[in-house]
């Protein structure tokens, strides 16, 4: 199976992580789409939940190490849909990426895989962590081929994160970042051995939502507790 990954031309944790990921599992991508740093001019919430000052590496410098084929372009243009094509690509994997379009997308033999840090339909959006708690929903990943609509398409693999008492934040941002890593590899095995896309279940609509305004996340650590307490895995 070729695989093509979408990626950002910066140093990014799920970019770098799924890079090492793929040539360790056996599906060293023949190139590496890497779009530019964009200017992002949406409401961003308040509370942060991410780490700071991680060391990385820059994805031109992993791509090199590995012998991958890079290229800096727009994701969405003409000539990343031209070279998909040339290098007849089954399958593309998102690692960094804005909302492709459906030429880009139709391009691939297979489509575009992508992993959705929250179960959907119910989690679509942006900040899946901090909705799940707000909206009691399960903390967790879905691995979906994409068809254009944001967080939409066909469902691939779905697996929920453990919650446990003494959970932080950080805690549930970087469980649900590695489940990530995890849910992309057996996607792939699944992938490479189903008989036609069209076998794999069509998410539903589910509920959009844009970052949690203040007065929303106020809310937040309050509900934390609760939801902590109602979805906590007994250790042993």
């Amino acid at each position: 199976m070729k695989i093509g990954v979408f990626a950002y031309n910066f140093e990014h944790w799920k970019v770098q992580n799924g890079i090492h990921n793929l040539v360790l599992g056996g599906y060293t991508p023949s190139v590496i789409f890497a779009a530019n740093r964009v200017e992002l001019k949406f409401y961003k919430s308040k509370v942060r939940i991410t780490p700071k000052d991680l060391f990385l590496h820059h994805p031109k410098f992993i791509a090199d190490h590995y012998n991958i084929d890079y290229h800096v372009v727009e994701h969405n243009s003409e000539k990343t849909s031209a070279m998909i094509k040339d290098y007849n690509l089954d399958l593309g994997v998102i690692l960094g990426a804005r909302i492709l379009k459906p030429h880009v997308i139709d391009s691939f033999n297979l489509g575009v895989l992508n992993t959705h840090p929250g179960i959907l339909p119910d989690n679509r959006g942006l900040d899946n962590q901090k909705w799940a708690i707000l909206e009691d929903i399960p903390q967790g990943v879905t691995a979906h081929l994409i068809d254009g609509k944001i967080d939409k398409g066909r469902l691939v693999d779905q697996e929920r994160i453990n919650i446990y008492k003494d959970d932080t934040l950080l805690d549930i941002f970087i469980r649900v970042q590695n489940l990530e890593q995890k849910l992309m590899m057996s996607s792939l095995d699944k992938l490479k051995n189903i008989d036609s896309v069209n076998d794999l279940e069509v998410l539903g609509s589910g509920t959009y939502r844009k970052p949690p305004t203040e007065d929303v996340e106020k809310y937040l650590f309050e509900k934390f507790e609760t939801y902590k307490g109602k979805y906590a895995h007994d250790e042993d």
